[in-house]
């Protein structure tokens, strides 16, 4: 499929993930060079994410209480985990493919607080659909096609990504498809940027789908 064709929803396989931005994602070290590169290729198999984390805890506190449930009531023991608040999602290195394919076939959820009724899911696709929001209080809104290329060149991506807007009645939101969560974590850190004059705001897995419903 064309990058720039548009997409009702946009998911990326734990798999996909770049190497080349790896320090924002659980690492592992490995002690033979020889085969670091297969092997780190190997072990993105082996990522599995948890959407809609809490985001009433902290980082380093989700990450031990994951680690520490998981470990005690499914007995499988995880490689690394790294928590994303801003981004309500959790990314955890599993052992082998076989606890990934228990964990996310058979398991798929787990309770992490008792006493607050609180599941968590694991999944090994995670849905990017995002939103870009443009200054309304313009005479000239961008095309599509404008705000995917000034994505690219702000974010130095390689390609296009698919990009469309949402309705008539809001021709300032596109929503917008990235393709890893590497790409999701870059864009959350600088969310804000321009489009010539215009100012734009990448609004992470947000879906504005029901701006479509607005009367004229």
């Amino acid at each position: 499929m064309n990058d720039n064709s548009p997409q009702s929803k946009s998911s990326i396989q734990a798999s996909g993930l770049s190497n080349s931005t790896s320090s924002q994602v659980p690492q592992v070290k490995y002690s033979n060079n020889q085969h670091s590169s297969q092997t780190a290729s190997s072990n993105n198999d082996l990522l599995v994410y948890i959407p809609d984390i809490p985001t009433n805890i902290s980082e380093n506190e989700l990450e031990e209480m994951i680690q520490t449930r998981m470990d005690k009531n499914l007995r499988i023991k995880i490689s690394d985990i790294k928590c994303y608040s801003n981004l309500g999602v959790a990314v955890i290195r599993l052992m082998n493919e076989e606890d990934k394919k228990h964990l996310v076939s058979n398991v798929q959820s787990m309770v992490l607080d008792v006493k607050h009724n609180t599941n968590i899911l694991f999944v090994d696709e995670l849905d990017l659909d995002s939103s870009i929001v443009l200054d309304r209080n313009i005479s000239k809104i961008s095309t599509a096609d404008e705000v995917a290329r000034r994505y690219m060149q702000v974010y130095k991506i390689a390609d296009l990504r698919s990009c469309q807007q949402i309705s008539v009645q809001c021709p300032n939101i596109f929503l917008f498809s990235l393709n890893t969560f590497d790409e999701l974590v870059k864009a959350v850190k600088n969310p804000d940027f321009k489009i010539g004059s215009t100012f734009a705001t990448v609004y992470l897995r947000a879906d504005c789908s029901y701006f479509e419903d607005l009367p004229p």
